[in-house]
């Protein structure tokens, strides 16, 4: 729940339903004389306690001093009866309202647990509707939404015109993410209360439902209401027309804004993005660069920016923009992934590839071919270590063989030692190669289309291995089946595989079809 929200609901919570008056019953200047009760009192709350927890006795006893006495009537009886129980729901009542103005909602819960017992829907439906609202209330505030909506429901069977439960079942339903019921009954509300300002609230609902034309259905009536103009509500229209798909109607509504100091580099932005979305790139990147120099740092306009040249051809400054927007936007693979492109169109086929490899993660057939000879290296290592390791085994045989007994049990000691550590290693070196098995079973691989296009620059420098490599993979991942085959075909023919070229043509004249 919002801090907005809370306070609203806390507003609902402290405002106090009118309570019946208590009849005077004794002459004037008697001790029972009526006590006047006012909601989050102090002092009241301190002398209405101890009355809230003596009151389960007091009928009964009233009702013997009066048997005794014989000073009243059964009427009278009655009368005081029902003047005690009044007192009871007054001050538990003033009680539940200090104890909700402390956020004591546990004490505050037992206060209205008294209320009801003195009060039903028969005898005082606005008090019980009331007493339903604040425990729904505080139930919402503990999080127990489905026993708020039970209550909220209650209260408004009791009380149909009572506005606050339905803007508070408003909210329980909105956290819900129902947003249709939660429309329903903020429009009750409106019509409850003619409080227009929530037609905002409804179009926001809306929108968060994805009906954006009741959206700015809604918007319209609040901007209609309003006595005074809404600077920004031509703004929000237009994002509303964008939302739509009306890009044409949105870029009117945007241009109206573009000289203005609080929304122009937004304005000039959004144009932009109907602009891209449209096809017309060239006046996309002047709307994109007027947002940046207007001071707009909206996320996403270095790489919007960066689409626009690149579908427009500017490979150098698509490239820059991209590389600002890896630098500065969270797009950052799909700006690397473009930038690449960028980068292979200008024949930086080296720069190009490094871009791809850091999406795929995999290093290449390059790479690969590196780790292999590394790897051999490593084997090389271990079979000298191995072998000196051997050497000074035997050098330790002589020895052990010429030591006396005691030494030869501290030989022993050290052989189990070194048996351990090599059980050890072994299992490390295990779960080592496991570890690398389970990396190569599930490859970083972040778009296909790198391992495509990193082929068509291995092709173009002439590492012809590495690009059957990379176009093989994109044929096992499903990736352009035509292009992919097509291309592994042009790779073939270049080292002279003229079977394996034809029966990739074949496949992608399949794929083509």
């Amino acid at each position: 729940m919002t801090m907005k929200n809370r306070s609203r609901m806390l507003a609902i919570l402290m405002a106090g339903a009118v309570l019946a008056a208590q009849p005077v019953l004794a002459e004037e200047g008697s001790a029972a004389e009526g006590i006047s009760l006012e909601a989050g009192s102090a002092e009241a709350a301190e002398e209405t306690e101890e009355t809230a927890e003596e009151a389960e006795e007091a009928p009964a006893e009233e009702a013997e001093a009066a048997e005794k006495t014989g000073e009243t009537t059964e009427e009278d009886a009655a009368v005081a009866a029902a003047t005690t129980e009044q007192q009871k729901l007054n001050t538990a009542y003033t009680l539940a309202l200090n104890a909700i103005n402390s956020e004591d909602y546990e004490k505050a819960d037992k206060y209205l647990d008294i209320c009801f017992a003195y009060c039903d829907a028969s005898t005082d439906p606005t008090l019980y509707a009331d007493l339903l609202l604040k425990r729904a209330c505080i139930d919402v505030i503990q999080e127990d939404t489905d026993m708020a909506l039970t209550e909220l429901d209650a209260a408004i069977h009791v009380q149909p015109d009572l506005a606050d439960a339905y803007l508070v079942k408003t909210q329980v339903l909105t956290a819900l993410g129902e947003f249709n019921d939660a429309v329903e009954n903020l429009e009750t509300y409106i019509d409850l209360t003619e409080d227009t300002t929530l037609y905002e609230t409804v179009a926001q609902l809306h929108e968060a439902n994805g009906d954006l034309d009741k959206a700015q259905e809604a918007y319209d009536k609040f901007v209609e209401a309003s006595e005074n103009d809404i600077p920004e509500a031509g703004f929000q229209s237009a994002l509303y027309s964008m939302e739509s798909g009306n890009y044409e109607e949105a870029i009117a509504a945007f241009e109206a804004y573009k000289d203005d100091e609080t929304y122009g580099a937004g304005a000039s932005y959004n144009i932009g993005i109907c602009q891209m979305n449209s096809g017309d790139y060239a006046s996309a990147v002047d709307s994109f660069t007027a947002s940046i120099d207007n001071g707009g740092e909206f996320t996403g306009v270095y790489y919007n920016r960066g689409v626009s040249r690149l579908m427009a051809e500017d490979w150098a400054g698509a490239a820059e923009d991209f590389q600002t927007s890896i630098e500065k936007e969270p797009y950052v693979d799909d700006a690397r992934y473009n930038n690449g492109i960028c980068l292979m169109q200008q024949g930086d086929y080296e720069g190009a590839i490094d871009e791809f490899t850091t999406l795929i993660g995999d290093g290449g057939a390059a790479a690969e071919a590196a780790e292999t000879e590394e790897a051999a290296e490593a084997a090389e290592t271990e079979e000298a270590a191995e072998t000196e390791e051997a050497a000074e085994t035997e050098e330790a045989a002589e020895t052990e063989e010429a030591a006396e007994t005691e030494e030869a049990a501290e030989t022993e000691e050290t052989e189990e030692a070194a048996e351990a550590a090599e059980t050890e290693e072994a299992a490390e070196t295990e779960e080592a190669a496991e570890t690398e098995e389970a990396a190569e079973t599930e490859p970083a691989v972040v778009n296909d289309g790198a391992y495509y296009y990193r082929a068509m620059c291995y092709g173009a420098i002439g590492e012809l291995e590495a690009a059957l490599a990379d176009y093989t993979t994109c044929i096992d991942h499903g990736y352009d089946l035509s292009q992919s085959y097509y291309q592994r075909a042009e790779i073939y023919a270049a080292l002279g595989d003229a079977e394996s070229q034809t029966a990739d043509l074949e496949a992608s004249l399949k794929y083509a079809n």
